[in-house]
């Protein structure tokens, strides 16, 4: 089987909801020694495809539930079995803010941020801003990631993103969710948005290279 049928294969096992081929597929995958970032893309693009599905009334919950079981395990088998994925020192602390319970895709983003071999530190849903600004002084993440399904708590969110700003300058700051475009993560002051989880590895590179940047030019100038 060719490369692009394969990844095509492992992306459609996710959507049809069938773990095992998912395994499967990512075994035959690493025979043929392709990287880990077509592997976690494929994995991805199948959640992304059931998540639109759902969106348009094509996909009961159950039945994105169990979507979510078979990103999971190929995500999990992807973690432990291929000896490509690269690790990653920039730490991210992730979390749903306060206000909001809906957690599914704050779950999947983490997924795959751990997949692209970032260390995460996964706050949970329904996270007031103390404990946010709790984790990062602990952890020292180099870019926090905020999210919520709903618009009444992006007040909430604002509130953290300005607190964030003014206790760590330096930690980048990605926000993603329902509400929310790239214009209005702009207008609360993030320094990035992602629309889905196929869309965050790349945008959490640019962020945090946004913020390398910047620590860079500020080095500079004070010496």
């Amino acid at each position: 089987m060719a490369q692009t049928q394969i990844l095509q294969a492992i992306e459609e096992s996710v959507l049809f909801r069938n773990s095992d081929r998912v395994q499967e597929i990512i075994q035959t995958m690493e025979k043929d020694a392709l990287g880990s970032d077509a592997i976690l893309k494929a994995l991805t693009m199948g959640m992304e495809r059931a998540r639109r599905e759902l969106k348009k009334g094509q996909r009961s919950i159950p039945e994105f539930l169990l979507c979510i079981d078979s990103f999971r395990r190929g995500v999990q088998y992807l973690k432990t079995c291929v000896s490509q994925v690269p690790q990653k020192t920039d730490g991210i602390v992730i979390g749903v803010v306060e206000g909001d319970v809906h957690d599914m895709g704050k779950n999947i983003v983490a997924a795959v941020l751990e997949a692209s071999g970032y260390p995460v530190y996964d706050l949970g849903k329904d996270v007031p801003r103390d404990t946010f600004l709790e984790s990062i002084e602990k952890s020292r993440p180099s870019l926090v990631a905020l999210s919520t399904m709903m618009s009444t708590p992006l007040e909430n969110m604002r509130d953290v993103i300005r607190w964030v700003r003014k206790l760590h300058p330096t930690t980048g700051i990605l926000v993603g969710g329902a509400p929310l475009d790239e214009r209005l993560a702009r207008v609360i002051g993030a320094d990035g948005y992602a629309e889905g989880a196929v869309d965050v590895p790349e945008e959490a590179e640019r962020v945090l290279s946004l913020r390398n940047s910047s620590r860079l030019v500020s080095a500079a100038c004070r010496s």
